[in-house]
């Protein structure tokens, strides 16, 4: 096995993560989540691809209420 393989592993999770963050956050969505969702399994981003943006109302239900 070649050493850069370990290398190029890295980037392209480094890559996906970045990529799922700025789909989610463009689309209202948990930015964390899609990230974390787009390193562990990349074809999970074509989901999020396929979604729709949520509106502003529908951001506040899903956001955490502040206590």
């Amino acid at each position: 096995m070649p050493v850069y393989y370990p290398f190029l592993t890295l980037v392209s999770i480094v890559i996906f993560v970045w990529l799922g963050r700025r789909m989610a956050l463009a689309r209202n969505r948990n930015g964390l989540a899609w990230g974390i969702g787009g390193a562990l399994l990349p074809p999970v981003l074509l989901v999020l691809w396929r979604l729709r943006p949520l509106t502003t109302e529908e951001g506040e239900l899903d956001a955490p209420e502040a206590a």
